[in-house]
């Protein structure tokens, strides 16, 4: 009995500690991830237009970023879906500096960044901001 005991309560100690270090780990990725609320509310105001297909958006503390893709037919639109689309987002983000693009390169790269979140390899605020800085001087350049 006494064997058995002495086996079994140093798995539990190990087993503990390694829960609170996923604890703080959670912890970690959810202080950067909660923020992502915005975009995701953003995403789903989007694809609930016709005219688009697919959507990724990220956001930080002021700014959200949004890449989209439009349908075959609406590109012949693009002009006026990207102003009703902007109107929009301005509408329901006015806290926000938002910038949305139905351009390729936008939508991958910010695809890009939103995965790097996901995966935490993004581990703090600055470098989110330095990435959709980058991003939005990239949209601006070719508009």
């Amino acid at each position: 009995m006494v064997i058995i005991l002495s086996v079994l309560l140093p798995g539990c100690a190990n087993q503990q500690r390694s829960e609170g270090e996923n604890n703080m780990e959670a912890y970690q990725i959810n202080s950067l991830t909660k923020d992502q609320k915005e975009s995701k509310r953003a995403e789903q105001k989007l694809l609930a237009l016709d005219e688009v297909v697919e959507v990724v958006a990220v956001n930080n503390d002021d700014q959200l970023l949004i890449g989209y893709k439009l349908k075959q037919f609406a590109k012949l639109r693009t002009k006026q879906v990207e102003a009703k689309i902007n109107k929009q987002l301005k509408k329901e983000f006015p806290n926000h500096e938002t910038n949305a693009s139905s351009d390729l390169k936008i939508f991958i790269e910010t695809e890009k960044i939103k995965s790097n979140l996901e995966k935490n390899k993004i581990s703090d605020n600055k470098k989110l901001d330095s990435q959709m800085k980058k991003i939005i001087k990239l949209s601006n350049e070719q508009t």
